[in-house]
């Protein structure tokens, strides 16, 4: 435990008062010995900064890992902070974070996402001892909006460059790892993407660097239907476009090709009964999505794939 790395971790926040608390537990519960923790609000107003100024005073006063609990002095090489001001969006917090960060190691958890316990230590070991990689992540698992665990994220898997540059973003955010080193070297995070940041930086860090796959779930994320990758629709399927053409990919990657043709079958059911023509339009260009992409065709072959995909049907019945 003693010759473990420092660990930084930043999480972006705005008007996430039910939830951040639960984020932040999930960050000192892990009891990391050499940890830096950074909360960078975009000025909420719903209570927030309540919350954060508790935890800090809290921490202060000797460590403590809750603000119900006494002080336990002497735990661990805790440092807790937190600012509240505006910013541009959540890359640009998260990259305000990072510049502060200090760590060897540096991650970040939405304000609404947990970690599980023993993350943080099991990926910090994993980097110390295996010096060739710069980021490691893990699985993940979905829980709803009150913590109840939900269902697996399925769309994880062993890291593949080729997979990850032409089939799907497969690495959850909130379960990766990596040397700040390699962040600062690719410039970090592009603080004009809203939806494909994450994706992006994947694609950065991949052309330089090796990533390493952890089968151990490391991190909660919590499904509200309102999450990016769920109600992105369009804007995030041009937004990933657009990162893909940035790093060299000519099409789409199929597993977003897929999303679009769904969004495009969801079109031409919702415009059925209004105009018939509109709803035949967007089905063929489903057909066309689909059958243009023999990647699209050989994954819909695939049992990873038809998991992705009952995934997706539990997360919209909710």
């Amino acid at each position: 435990m003693h010759n473990l790395p420092t660990v930084s971790i930043i999480t972006p926040s705005f008007n996430h008062a039910k939830y951040i608390d639960a984020t932040i537990r999930s960050v000192l519960d892990q009891n990391y010995p050499r940890l830096q923790y950074i909360v960078m609000d975009g000025g909420s107003t719903d209570g927030t900064a309540d919350i954060l100024r508790r935890y800090e005073v809290h921490i202060a006063a000797g460590n403590a890992r809750d603000p119900n609990d006494g002080p336990r002095p002497g735990e661990s090489d805790l440092s807790f902070t937190w600012t509240s001001e505006r910013d541009r969006g959540q890359a640009d917090a998260i990259n305000k974070g990072f510049a502060r960060a200090t760590g060897d190691i540096i991650g970040w958890l939405n304000s609404d996402d947990c970690y599980k316990p023993g993350s943080l230590i099991a990926a910090a070991q994993y980097l110390r001892d295996h010096p060739d990689i710069a980021l490691v992540y893990g699985d993940a698992e979905f829980i709803t909006a009150d913590g109840s665990y939900l269902c697996p994220c399925a769309n994880t898997e062993p890291f593949s460059r080729h997979r990850l540059r032409h089939y799907s973003d497969y690495i959850v955010q909130p379960a990766a790892f990596f040397r700040r080193s390699a962040f600062e070297s690719v410039g970090g995070l592009d603080a004009s993407l809203n939806f494909a940041m994450d994706y992006d930086l994947w694609l950065k860090l991949a052309d330089r660097y090796q990533f390493a796959y952890v089968p151990q779930v490391w991190a909660q994320y919590r499904w509200l239907g309102e999450n990016k990758s769920a109600a992105g629709g369009w804007p995030r399927i041009e937004e990933v476009r657009q990162v893909a053409r940035r790093h060299g990919i000519r099409r789409l990657p199929a597993y977003f090709r897929l999303e679009a043709v769904n969004l495009h079958l969801t079109e031409a059911k919702r415009a059925w009964t209004t105009n018939k023509a509109a709803a035949a339009s967007h089905v063929a260009k489903a057909v066309a999505q689909a059958i243009t992409s023999p990647r699209a065709w050989w994954s819909l072959c695939q049992s990873h794939t038809r998991r992705i995909i009952r995934t997706g049907r539990i997360l919209r019945s909710i």
